[in-house]
């Protein structure tokens, strides 16, 4: 379990896109590592595509969440998943997500106030950065989820269609690689809903884009 404390500030985050390695399949001998090319190179987050009915690695976690590894667990045979490999968003500047839930009225004549239960949760989010050549309009990035890209290099002509790959996310809380503190951060599949561009003289050229959640975000930490 994490036992360091520490309050936190906008500098210890940062904001990720996350993508997937080959699926590995465990036979109850190979540890991570050795599933990943060699040692410490299976330390990290694994997405879990299956789990083996009976003893799984992955316990109490479900396919489609993230498994913590140190490297040197044994998958059992019938786990599969793939290691994550997160990349920062180069040009964003501040993210945020926001979770309410619904108030459900329940109250009946005998009640002298009004009653209510809480209903599902509900969630959105947001990313905000500064328009950068070279990362922004780049095929695969942000602009491109919305618009197609054409770009034109020496002779060659290079049209990127508009990206409907889904996107992943780690929204980190508390970024660090250092032993022995608490890497902290949020994971998601998220759909992007906008993006808005602009500019204003003497001012930098700021986008921001708001993003809905696709399935249920999951907060880890995990001691490096």
């Amino acid at each position: 379990m994490a036992t360091e404390i520490l309050t936190l500030i906008g500098d210890d985050a940062t904001i990720e896109k996350v993508e997937f390695g080959t699926e590995q399949i465990g036979d109850g001998i190979k540890t991570f590592d050795t599933l990943a090319g060699g040692t410490g190179k299976g330390k990290g987050e694994w997405l879990i595509t299956a789990k083996a009915a009976t003893s799984s690695i992955f316990g109490d976690l479900k396919v489609g969440e993230l498994f913590p590894a140190d490297g040197t667990e044994i998958p059992a045979v019938g786990d599969k998943a793939k290691l994550i490999t997160a990349t920062p968003f180069l040009d964003a500047t501040s993210w945020s997500a926001s979770f309410s839930a619904k108030e459900v009225e329940t109250t009946r004549l005998i009640n002298t106030v009004n009653t209510y239960r809480k209903g599902k949760a509900d969630a959105e989010g947001q990313v905000k950065g500064i328009f950068t050549l070279g990362v922004t309009g780049e095929a695969g990035g942000l602009l491109n989820q919305f618009v197609k890209i054409v770009k034109k290099d020496s002779t060659t002509v290079t049209v990127s269609e508009i990206s409907s790959a889904p996107i992943y996310i780690r929204g980190v809380i508390r970024n660090t690689d250092k032993s022995g503190e608490v890497l902290a951060f949020l994971f998601a599949q998220i759909e992007l809903y906008g993006v808005n561009l602009g500019a204003e003289s003497g001012n930098k050229q700021e986008y921001t884009s708001k993003f809905r959640f696709v399935s249920d975000p999951v907060y880890y930490e995990r001691t490096i």
